[in-house]
């Protein structure tokens, strides 16, 4: 969204002196114009006028290489400057001399010269011309040619050199430093834009800047991902019944609250009227209801989170001490009556010590510590370790590998993440050999069992904390199993109808 800085054109020496030959050009042009046709009286003397095209030509020659070498562009213009100014006073004094007015023709010369090189170096150009001029005319009046009076024009003459270099030096200034001033102003203006842009796209909102007529001035990539397809400078047909509402309104000029149906997502949000140079804007702001709902619901379960954890750390030591009690109660028990009380205290210590080793691992998510692994070396040991755990599954855990595998993943995380998927599966399964399959492509692992699947009616709820089918589950296991999933870059999902979770695993970078 952001406009290209401004930059200013440089004008290199190179670049001046080609501009300065171009002006040479164009003012000889003239002036022959000028001494052919406009003045018959000075024909005949074609010969001397050949002769001095040669000579300027020249001049022009040499200007063009000064450009090539590394002068500096004032000693460039200088030397330039000379050779016009010798080249303009000997036409002057050969067609008629300071009366001729011809020595006018120095004057633009000046002008262009000043505005190319420092103030006193354009002072030294009007007194160069000055030499020349008054050169002229003490070579007439030697020869009895001029008069007296010829050296009052030239005077005038001069004064009009010196106000011209100066007066075109201070414009040429001026404009320099408002070029300069320009450049700045452009340089801060391209780097509000691109703070404006990034400040912009960096919102969780989708903002549309749009005018009256609903087209869209400007929006942020959220923009997109809610409305489709969204372009500068065209309308967005979602959009136009709240900006006829608000124009029906009679364009209130303070922010009203909005509420809209796009392609199936409930929208809310505000639009906020904005005056730009005369032009009405309405800047809106949306969101999605289900997102924000779900934003809600993190916020309000990482909170839980924490105090479940809290709360968890001080049932520990006081369940340790029940679970002690109750086993040296179950030793002393004579009775049956006695032990199978004991026992039954032993089991539920058991189940809340459970559910608070789970409970704790919700704060796991943080301590990611991610390593690069080879599913074709992962894999199997984490079935030799299930099995050792679970000894009814040795060898019934069938794998299928359709590429070679690696990941960058916590190697804790995607243990409990596929051992949690596979308990789930062997417990919902029917047992026999390949009733449970590890299937690996090359970004996803399937975990499929031959289970009846997730009733329709509890998919929703399936990775909800605490939410079980069991009377004895704790209902954590799954939403554990999405939280470490998502916090290695991954995603876990349930995949109907059947037993089958997707994990889309991260790509190794």
């Amino acid at each position: 969204m952001s406009s290209p800085a401004l930059q200013p054109a440089l004008l290199t020496s190179g670049r001046a002196l080609r501009y300065y030959n171009l002006f040479r050009v164009a003012s000889i042009a003239a002036l022959l114009m000028m001494t052919q046709w406009a003045m018959p009286f000075l024909e005949g003397r074609n010969a001397w006028l050949s002769g001095w095209l040669g000579m300027y030509a020249g001049l022009a020659v040499f200007g063009l290489l000064l450009g090539r070498t590394r002068l500096p562009l004032s000693w460039s213009i200088t030397l330039s400057l000379a050779g016009d100014i010798a080249l303009l006073v000997l036409y002057m004094h050969e067609y008629g001399g300071v009366q001729s007015g011809f020595g006018m023709l120095l004057l633009p010369f000046l002008a262009v010269a000043g505005m190319l090189v420092p103030g006193r170096l354009a002072l030294f150009h009007a007194a160069m011309a000055t030499l020349a001029v008054f050169a002229s005319v003490l070579a007439d009046m030697l020869h009895g040619i001029s008069l007296p009076r010829e050296l009052f024009q030239a005077a005038l003459l001069a004064i009009a050199c010196f106000v011209t270099s100066s007066t075109t030096w201070l414009l040429a200034r001026k404009a320099r430093e408002s070029e300069r001033l320009a450049a700045t102003r452009g340089d801060e203006l391209a780097s509000l834009n691109r703070v404006n842009a990034l400040v912009l796209q960096a919102l969780r909102e989708a903002v549309v800047v749009v005018d009256g007529h609903g087209v869209v001035r400007h929006f942020n990539s959220r923009a997109e991902r809610l409305l489709g397809r969204v372009q500068r400078d065209t309308t967005v047909p979602e959009l136009m019944p709240l900006i006829v509402r608000w124009q029906r309104a009679g364009c209130p000029p303070y922010a009203q609250a909005v509420k809209s149906n796009v392609r199936g997502q409930q929208l809310i949000g505000r639009m906020v009227p904005l005056e730009e140079n005369g032009t009405q804007l309405l800047v809106l702001f949306l969101q999605n209801v289900a997102e924000h709902a779900a934003e809600a619901q993190r916020m309000k379960l990482t909170a839980l989170g924490r105090l479940t954890a809290n709360i968890a750390h001080e049932i520990r030591n006081p369940l340790a001490a029940i679970s002690h009690a109750s086993e040296l109660l179950a030793e002393d028990a004579s009775d049956p009556a006695s032990r199978r009380l004991a026992g039954m205290v032993q089991d539920n210590t058991r189940r809340i010590n459970r559910l608070v080793e789970e409970v704790l691992q919700l704060n796991r998510r943080d301590r990611v510590r991610p390593e690069s692994i080879e599913l074709g070396r992962f894999v199997p040991e984490l079935l030799e370790s299930f099995a050792l755990a679970n000894p009814d599954t040795a060898g019934r855990i069938l794998t299928h590998y359709q590429a070679v595998v690696r990941t960058r993943f916590d190697p804790g995380h995607l243990q409990q993440i596929l051992t949690n998927l596979l308990s789930n599966g062997w417990r919902y399964g029917s047992g026999r050999t390949g009733a449970v399959r590890i299937e690996i492509t090359h970004d996803v692992i399937h975990v499929v069992d031959d289970g009846p699947g997730i009733a329709p009616d509890v998919q929703s709820q399936l990775f909800e904390p605490f939410f079980t089918t069991e009377s004895s589950g704790t209902g954590l296991g799954l939403y554990i199993a999405r939280e470490l999933a998502e916090a290695n870059g991954a995603r876990l999902d349930y995949l109907p109808p059947g037993g089958c979770f997707r994990l889309i695993l991260p790509k190794e970078t």
